[in-house]
């Protein structure tokens, strides 16, 4: 019997009973409730072995998380006064997971030697980085505005990871930003990877529509050293920014690209700079064809976690994203606290690393 992966969108209102599909050897049900105050809401017939809230900011944005199976539960009540929406997501995952990994989203930030010292790659932020990878352990890297000497700073601070990368300009001799995936060898190994831009003309360095500068996705096949009948498709992208026509055949493309060369079975990820909030309508193809770890992680930090700073402490955005086909993803987490990787760094890029704990 081959595990389903479904996503379930519903409009639901005070008094609703839910049941669950149990296909599946684990399903969980990621539950979305906004506008929430204290009055109560009542869900009834949840079978729940798990659940988690998280409240985001001034928002009042509560999210349950429910991770079923065939048992009887008590009812759950969850405060609310005038819910607007309800999103469920219902998620039949792989029946029998074999491979733990820890993937991880980050804009590394370009290297500007015309920022303060503290803002600067060589300045600070280097060995920040370098502690903060050598502290969260991630198994795969997705990093977006990498600049080649960064890359190869990291090759030699970091050497436990190998390297796929190219540069936006299609040059890889001049020292422009690239898009790179970092890989524990250890664990995984490289089957296969390509590359397309945002463009009418894909296959060559290029921008369309309303772009102002040209933007990539590459994109790898990995099979894990643990569990050699299991393989994973990692995207990582990079939006252009303040080009909603060019986002919008992006977010297309990529969801074609994995119609076409993953299928609707494998496990794959895609984890990118979107330049994009989570509720943006833009991101239509994707979540309608995908799952959002912050939205069905059974601990996350929410969809709202700030993932962008901009070097500073007001005006902050949520812009870095990961999605998913065919995995349980456990964790979603943002490393957001200041100062924590050296005393003279504040911010160890304008966006926050992200990261979930993944089993496929």
């Amino acid at each position: 019997m081959k595990a389903r992966h479904i996503i379930t969108t519903m409009f639901l209102y005070p008094a609703l009973a839910l049941s669950q599909s149990t296909t599946a050897v684990r399903s969980i049900m990621s539950i979305d409730l906004l506008d929430t105050t204290s009055r109560g809401f009542q869900m009834q017939d949840i079978q729940c072995m798990r659940t988690s809230r998280v409240q985001v900011g001034a928002n009042r944005h509560w999210m349950l998380h429910v991770e079923t199976n065939n048992t009887e539960a008590p009812t759950t009540d969850v405060p609310t006064d005038s819910i607007h929406q309800i999103r469920v997501s219902r998620i039949e995952v792989p029946e029998n997971p074999t491979v733990d990994l820890r993937i991880m989203q980050f804009n590394i930030r370009e290297d500007k030697q015309t920022e303060p010292d503290y803002n600067t790659f060589t300045g600070v932020r280097a060995a920040a980085i370098t502690e903060m990878l050598r502290d969260v352990k991630p198994d795969i890297v997705c990093l977006q505005e990498c600049r080649k000497t960064q890359a190869q700073y990291l090759a030699t601070a970091v050497p436990e990871y190998t390297q796929i990368l190219f540069p936006k300009d299609g040059i890889e001799k001049n020292g422009g930003q690239r898009d790179v995936i970092l890989y524990d060898n250890k664990k995984l190994r490289l089957l296969s990877w390509n590359k397309f831009w945002f463009s009418e003309t894909p296959t060559v360095s290029s921008k369309s529509w309303d772009a102002s500068t040209p933007k990539l996705t590459i994109y790898a096949r990995f099979r894990s050293r643990e569990d050699s009948n299991k393989d994973i498709y990692v995207y990582c992208t990079h939006f252009p920014p303040s080009a909603p026509e060019a986002m919008g055949h992006a977010a297309t493309m990529i969801k074609e690209s994995i119609e076409k060369k993953v299928g609707d079975e494998k496990t794959v990820f895609v984890c990118g700079d979107l330049n994009l909030e989570y509720d943006n309508a833009i991101l239509g193809p994707l979540k309608e064809y995908m799952h959002h770890a912050a939205s069905t992680a059974l601990t996350s930090d929410g969809v709202k976690a700030i993932t962008y700073n901009g070097y500073r402490d007001t005006n902050q955005k949520t812009l870095d994203h990961i999605f998913y086909r065919n995995a349980i993803v456990d964790t979603y987490h943002v490393k957001n606290k200041h100062y924590q990787y050296g005393t003279d760094c504040k911010w160890i890029s304008d966006h926050y690393p992200i990261y979930s704990d993944i089993h496929f």
